[in-house]
């Protein structure tokens, strides 16, 4: 959805670089184009389901209540015209919190928070992606996950030890999925084929290594990969350079693991986010794309512990105390591109930064 400070933030943008406005207006056309595409996708879907329920004449069964659930939902979806977006927080087995975007952002989740927590905004009617561990997918809505009961977080139940829950409406023209798994490989799919297998539940790769489970995912666009490590060690790859059977993102001495990755469409600002409460920006044009994955890399930072990297010019940090702090890149002053860093707005010292998602 494209709100009112959308369109200002291009106003702005074209004023303030006008040489560069028909760039601007056609990538604005094409995600006017995407959104229009989704919205009647999501139509399409509503119109079937509706036909489904008409001719179902069977006693309320367990598809059956499925399939109004996903009536209701779907309806809903299109019917809301405010910010309906929940704050997802959620761990390995369990659902922490699941409550209003908006809530979130004015009273914080209202307690300490456990450190393992990973973060995601969707819709109430979203359909979403569960990974797991061990590569399997499922394809889930946000009705369909345990709602916890006040402060009591919600175990999972089936399925369990979730490595990661994307909203495939967030992908912003992503048409690939790339995994990372605990050793650093690196593992890139297709949209399309997770959706698909996601309607089974069954496994995304067949030829996981064993004991090196999977760790995160992000929507990808098949151009370059960009990886870093806790110690700030990087690497920049094309993402069609992935092996079928997976390839080490980048190598590492011990002591050092990947602490995340990225996909970049176009040479963009890539920010690095720290346990010290730090963010770094730097130009990704700076970084030259190699030829392969894996091989040293070179050193991007020191004396921080990097926790993860983002592209995305407007995200949400999760705290420990519970707070949702807005950041945007532009806004952020010139320290987060010295070595310094700056701190991430908003973040008291008693505090520390646990996940975080684009907004």
């Amino acid at each position: 959805m494209i709100e009112r400070k959308d369109a200002q933030s291009w106003i702005q943008e074209a004023q303030k670089n006008p040489e560069s406005a028909v760039d601007l207006i056609r990538t604005l056309a094409e995600r006017l184009m995407f959104l229009d595409k989704q919205n009647e996708e999501l139509r399409a879907e509503l119109i079937a389901l509706r036909r489904q329920k008409i001719t179902v004449a069977a006693p309320a069964t367990g598809e059956f209540t499925a399939l109004q659930k996903r009536i209701q939902e779907l309806e809903s979806a299109l019917s809301d015209t405010g910010d309906v977006r929940r704050a997802l927080l959620y761990a390995r087995e369990r659902i922490e919190a699941n409550l209003p975007l908006q809530a979130a952002l004015d009273s914080g989740i209202g307690r300490l928070l456990p450190i393992d927590l990973q973060f995601l905004i969707c819709k109430p009617g979203s359909s979403l992606l569960v990974i797991t561990e061990d590569a399997r997918v499922f394809s889930m809505t946000l009705g369909d996950l345990p709602v916890p009961q006040d402060d009591t977080p919600a175990a999972l139940g089936n399925p369990t030890n979730v490595a990661a829950i994307l909203d495939p409406a967030t992908f912003d023209g992503g048409r690939f999925i790339v995994l990372l798994s605990q050793r650093g490989y690196v593992y890139s799919l297709l949209l399309g084929t997770v959706a698909q297998t996601a309607k089974k539940g069954e496994k995304l790769l067949r030829n996981l290594i064993p004991d090196d489970p999977i760790v995160a995912a992000i929507p990808s666009y098949n151009a370059d990969v960009i990886a870093i490590s806790q110690k700030g060690r990087w690497t920049r790859f094309p993402e069609k350079a992935i092996a079928g059977v997976g390839s080490p993102a980048l190598e590492l001495p011990k002591g050092d693991i990947v602490a995340g990755i990225g996909s970049l469409q176009t040479d963009t600002k890539i920010t690095l986010l720290t346990a010290e409460g730090k963010l770094f920006v730097r130009e990704s044009s700076q970084l030259a794309t190699k030829r392969m994955s894996g091989g040293p890399g070179g050193v991007l930072l020191k004396g921080f512990t990097v926790f993860g990297i983002t592209t995305a010019p407007e995200f949400l940090v999760l705290t420990r105390r519970g707070k949702l702090l807005p950041v945007t890149v532009a806004d952020l002053p010139y320290r987060a591109q010295t070595d310094a860093g700056a701190t991430i707005p908003g973040l008291e010292s008693d505090d520390a930064a646990l996940s975080f998602t684009r907004i």
